[in-house]
């Protein structure tokens, strides 16, 4: 498997552990995205989720979808940021149909440098 892949393993799908992620985690909120993140012990691999509301996206699955398709290759770019052993849900806030995929890659990357850091 190479360095920049997301797998299916590596996705966190169950709604009690997004849930768990939401109630426990440390949330960093950055000018397009909001990053949940719970450390696993227990776990060598980072899991992620990501959500996009439909409130903000005027009920258009079709932009929805696409975030979420941002979000995640986003993600799998920036994740050798992060130390393995994390819960992660990236939430889209203010993204627009406008918005650059290299715009969230650089909030993405700074959000796990700084959690790196801590």
């Amino acid at each position: 498997m190479s360095l920049n892949s997301f797998s299916m393993k590596e996705r966190l799908k169950k709604s009690d552990a997004i849930k768990a992620v939401f109630d426990k985690g440390v949330c960093y909120k950055s000018g397009l995205i909001n990053v949940y993140i719970l450390k696993r012990p227990d776990v060598d691999i980072n899991k992620a989720a990501f959500i996009c509301k439909k409130i903000l996206h005027q009920k258009k699955s079709v932009l929805r979808n696409r975030i979420r398709r941002i979000l995640r290759e986003a993600y799998r770019k920036t994740s050798h940021c992060l130390p393995a052993g994390n819960d992660i849900v990236i939430i889209g806030t203010k993204i627009t149909k406008d918005t650059l995929s290299t715009e969230i890659e650089r909030e993405l990357a700074g959000v796990f440098k700084k959690y790196s850091k801590k």
